[in-house]
Order: C-alpha cells, then structure tokens, then sequence
C-alpha cells in the first residue's frame, strides 16, 4: 500500500500513542501505522474535504474508525483544540520545504517531534531547528518514483543539536556513500555549471562568484560523504 518515501517514514516510527498526519490524502500511512500496531491512534489530517473523503473510504475499508480520526485543518490549526492533548509524532510527507516550514512554525508544545518528507532541499528546515534549538536524530535522501526526497527527524530535545555550518547540507554521518545523494549533487553541479557557461563573466561578476563558490561547496560536501570508513 505504502509508497518507497512512506515506508520510510512508517519504518522511522516503532511504537507510540498518537500520531498525526498532516496532509494525510489517502490516508495510507495513518493505516498502516495503526495496523502494524507502530501507533495506538491517528489523526489523519487534510485542509481539503476531497482527500479526506478518499480517507475516509480507505479507513472504513480497512476497519480503523476506531483508531483513526479524520480532521479538516490548515496544517496544525487544529492541535490548539482543547480535546487535542499529546501527539507524540507529526508527520508531514511530500510536500516543498517552504509550506513544510510554514506548517512547522505553528510548533505546539502537544506535538512530541516531527518526522518529515520533503519533496525540495531542506536547508531551510534545518535553519528552523537550529534557530529553536532542537534537533535532528536521522536524515536520508530517497528517490521514489524518479524523484527526490528528503526525510528529517526533528526532536525537541538537546540530543542532536545542529551544527551552524550543517545547515546547508545536513551533517555528513547521515549521508556518508549515500549514493542517492551524491548522485543528485553530481547533478546539481551539472546544473549550475551549465549556467556558469551562460553568463558573461564581466557583466555579471557577483552571479557568476555566487555559482562558482556554491560548486565549490557541494564539491567540498561530496568529498566528505564519499570517504569509505
């Protein structure tokens, strides 16, 4: 049932009381989270009334309406609810990391962590962690149907603080021979490289700088990831 970017989230969640999933559509994980017995209880949750009809078949379907609740909601609007206690687990899955960090700057201190798949790079979530001083205990980079995703753990604890200078590309323990990774950052070096070959370098000094020093970071970046231990 699950996607390859959804399975990774569900294999991230071993056993809690209550997860919430934001922009739940089908409502496939929160299914699968309950019947694999990884959570007790699901918020399945949509800002649309359309998918959340789709879950609703899909819950009856495979008997959860019990342990599932369905929740039409603008990202995490609904947690202020008084009825709304503690979710242990927020996850957010396949979405850009800008509206991922709108939702996310709505924190409540009744969400336990966040676990999050993001279909674009995620140095601004990571930005967003180290400014509240939370951290990250797991980071991957999938492909799933020909495209990228990134997963990040974020924890309100001071376990796994991030470092400043991880903020760009996430720190390297969890990309080291990641061939997933360096393969979409031999990429984005192509990418910007075929820029460079477009602008004048005489008229546009500060773009051209600008690329050239972001290549030679990702290039730094891949050096550490690619070293065998």
């Amino acid at each position: 049932m699950l996607t390859k970017r959804l399975r990774t989230i569900a294999e991230l969640i071993d056993s809690c009381n209550v997860v919430a999933d934001i922009g739940t559509d089908h409502a496939y994980l929160p299914i699968t989270l309950v019947k694999e017995k990884r959570t007790k209880f699901a918020y399945a949750v949509d800002v649309n009334d359309e998918p959340l009809g789709w879950a609703k078949k899909n819950i009856n379907m495979y008997n959860c309406n019990n342990q599932i609740q369905t929740i039409l909601s603008d990202g995490l609007d609904f947690v202020l609810e008084e009825q709304i206690q503690f979710i242990d687990v927020v996850t957010i899955c396949g979405l850009g990391s800008t509206t991922i960090l709108d939702i996310v700057k709505k924190d409540n201190n009744k969400i336990g962590k966040y676990i999050i798949c993001s279909n674009t790079e995620v140095s601004n979530i990571r930005e967003w962690v180290f400014e509240k001083e939370y951290s990250i205990s797991f980071e991957n980079f999938i492909i799933d149907s020909k495209k990228g995703y990134w997963v990040i753990v974020i924890e309100k604890n001071k376990t796994n603080l991030i470092a400043k200078n991880d903020i760009s590309f996430g720190n390297k323990k969890y990309f080291t021979n990641n061939d997933e990774v360096i393969k979409y950052y031999d990429n984005e070096i192509k990418k910007f490289e075929k820029i460079l070959s477009k602008i004048d370098v005489e008229k546009h000094y500060n773009s051209h700088e600008e690329i050239t020093n972001k290549i030679i970071e990702i290039r730094g970046y891949l050096n550490e990831i690619n070293k065998i231990d």
